[in-house]
């Protein structure tokens, strides 16, 4: 089972917005809305530079850096797992599944918010976008490392249920997440919250 982050296990905006909004005041910007921000998660950091800020390489990287430093003191203080995902991954394991989660982050930002929320325990593989830029090439060197025969996706964004496609890999759309409704359409099945993951696992 490999799992999206943002969106899909982690409630990104509890501990995000804060982190993102102090980072954009910090360069002199005014705090974004919660709902342009919230519309990006999935996307890479780059992206949000772009769509929030429209703002020059050395001023990027100064908000990725604030982003950094606050999300380390929001993450752990008021960072949130969605309701129900913590039973589901213990089901999952229970059930004798590996998993693992790919992420558009980074590595640290991976490690950062699994830690945090105490689900680091329950994956036996972390996957970021500091290697290979192609969620797809992930998936397909996440499936190659574990030599599974029977894989599926699980996410919330258009890239989730893409890789899941290139990859001739089932998918689950979270419809609870950030993704627009037709981002889901192509995915296999579609899920309202954390815990009706293990339903559709335990029909196949």
């Amino acid at each position: 089972m490999i799992f999206d982050l943002d969106g899909t296990l982690h409630h990104t905006e509890k501990a995000l917005v804060p982190a993102i909004q102090m980072a954009m005041e910090d360069l002199g910007f005014p705090p974004a809305a919660p709902e342009s921000i919230n519309a990006l998660y999935g996307e890479p950091l780059e992206v949000f530079c772009r769509k929030l800020l429209n703002c020059d390489d050395e001023t990027c990287r100064k908000f990725r850096s604030g982003i950094h430093r606050y999300q380390k003191i929001t993450l752990p203080e008021i960072g949130a797992l969605y309701p129900g995902t913590r039973e589901m991954l213990s089901e999952l394991k229970e059930m004798g599944f590996s998993l693992a989660v790919c992420s558009n982050a980074g590595l640290s930002y991976i490690e950062l918010v699994t830690e945090s929320l105490g689900i680091a325990d329950m994956f036996s593989l972390l996957e970021g976008r500091d290697g290979q830029p192609s969620k797809a090439r992930r998936i397909e060197s996440i499936m190659s490392s574990t030599g599974s025969s029977f894989t599926i996706m699980v996410g919330d964004r258009y890239h989730d249920i893409e890789g899941a496609a290139e990859n001739s890999i089932a998918s689950i759309g979270c419809l609870y997440g950030y993704g627009k409704p037709e981002e889901m359409q192509k995915a296999d099945f579609t899920v309202n919250s954390p815990a009706e993951i293990v339903g559709i696992i335990r029909n196949l």
